[in-house]
């Protein structure tokens, strides 16, 4: 039993939040941060005990129907700041947490607001991290698919078909007719290498940017489809980073193509355009759309734009996902500008 007082002893000084212990309104106990913070700021217990009761007082007080969840709550915080002596000030969260009702004994837990968001930036960014390596693993997979079903096929069919040549004794008409269908099924596996090329990384976007990309890839997926896909540009993309560049650029191609294959629509319209302060990227069809508030799970986190949602959120953008069922859907993205650059620039059609 002893053994095990000393180790709460240790715990409760060795503790990275100062915490302070009251009875009848009298600082009984602190730990050995409370006390240093008592003497780096001059703090006075008796001046953080009547924020906190009075913060807890409010609490109980609230008598509206939306705050029931609160009058359960058993404890309350409130956010303090104190000034250091180069004038910086310190954000802390102050929490009251009556022990003992009864012999009206209390604590006082001063947490380290700063240090909180740090740590909360931290496990955000492991989580986005995750995203990102689960969308790369994903990618690798579909682009071994296709290299398997469909170029490798190819490659083994004009294979077959060269074989026939150098061991067959052919007529004439024969060897003409192999060759032939040799040169069409390597003109066919080359049109899908550079297919699979454009996809991965297309070379317009890096030798021309991203506005000439986004219209290269509507050209040539309304070629493919026959759904007329507009792209009109307001922007001045060049104060883009290219992380954001990219991003624009795949969540446009991701839009598009989802479109495509689930909302049957007649036309897409691509709008890009610049604001004082952010650029905003909208892809907008006339298809099926769907019910928002029956698909809870359509929210960037399906049909392959979760890894967007993610990547945006990571680069400080936001990303939404309208839509109305038979009315079509709109998926909209927002960078800021850097605080020193504003985006203005000619209209593109």
């Amino acid at each position: 039993m002893l053994e095990t007082i000393k180790w709460l002893e240790k715990y409760f000084n060795q503790s990275p939040d100062a915490i302070m212990i009251f009875k009848d309104d009298e600082l009984v106990l602190s730990n050995q941060l409370a006390q240093l913070l008592e003497q780096e700021f001059n703090l006075s217990a008796d001046y953080l005990l009547q924020i906190a009761k009075n913060a807890w007082q409010q609490n109980e007080n609230n008598d509206c129907a939306t705050c029931l969840i609160k009058s359960q709550m058993k404890h309350v915080t409130t956010p303090v700041s104190f000034e250091q002596n180069d004038n910086k000030s310190i954000s802390f969260s102050l929490v009251y947490k009556p022990l003992d009702r009864q012999e009206n004994v209390f604590a006082l837990t001063i947490e380290n607001r700063d240090q909180q968001e740090r740590l909360s930036n931290v496990e955000q960014q492991r989580l986005l991290n995750r995203y990102v390596t689960r969308a790369h693993e994903k990618e690798r997979q579909r682009i071994s698919q296709d290299l398997h079903d469909s170029i490798a096929q190819g490659v083994f069919s004009a294979i077959m078909g060269v074989r026939r040549i150098s061991h067959e004794d052919l007529s004439p008409d024969e060897l003409a007719q192999v060759s032939q269908a040799v040169e069409i099924q390597l003109q066919a596996t080359l049109g899908e290498i550079k297919g699979m090329a454009l996809d991965i990384r297309p070379s317009v976007l890096d030798s021309f940017g991203l506005i000439p990309a986004i219209k290269a890839l509507a050209k040539r997926l309304q070629a493919n489809s026959g759904v007329t896909i507009n792209v009109l540009a307001a922007a001045k993309t060049a104060e883009l980073s290219t992380d954001v560049q990219n991003v624009l650029y795949r969540i446009c191609q991701e839009a598009i193509n989802n479109a495509l294959k689930h909302a049957r629509p007649s036309e897409i319209n691509v709008i890009l355009t610049s604001h004082p302060h952010f650029i905003q990227l909208e892809v907008m069809d006339d298809g099926t759309g769907f019910d928002m508030s029956k698909h809870h799970g359509f929210n960037g986190h399906s049909l392959g734009l979760m890894n967007m949602n993610e990547r945006v959120e990571a680069l400080y953008g936001s990303f939404n996902i309208s839509s109305t069922l038979h009315e079509g859907t709109t998926v909209t993205v927002k960078f800021p500008y850097n605080s020193n650059k504003k985006g203005t620039g000619e209209l593109n059609v």
